[in-house]
């Protein structure tokens, strides 16, 4: 996926493709859907949230890698990139959200 940011020109509605952040529906599909029932669930809204560090109704990848790199951290031993990532949401994101 093309990383997305907003920027707001006249009627908002302008999309310029940036290296630092998805939009939320376009990291749901990359990411969170198989962890995740439904786009427009309650839970899916806490974990954008949760993520959102700044607020800003953005995904940056530097939010994101907090997980990443803890779950590295964590668990050194993964086999590949998809554990990893299974990793950061099952222990990491998710039990944050519930926090």
């Amino acid at each position: 996926k093309q990383w997305y940011q907003r920027r707001v020109r006249g009627d908002g509605r302008d999309w310029e493709p940036v290296d630092e952040a998805l939009l939320f529906e376009h990291f749901y599909e990359g990411f969170m859907a198989p962890y995740f029932g439904c786009y427009h669930c309650k839970d899916i809204r806490r974990a954008l949230a949760t993520i959102d560090m700044d607020d800003d109704g953005l995904v940056d990848w530097n939010e994101f890698k907090v997980y990443l790199v803890w779950a590295g951290r964590q668990y050194p031993h993964v086999a590949d990139a998809q554990e990893l990532l299974d990793k950061a949401f099952r222990l990491g994101l998710i039990p944050a959200m519930l926090a």
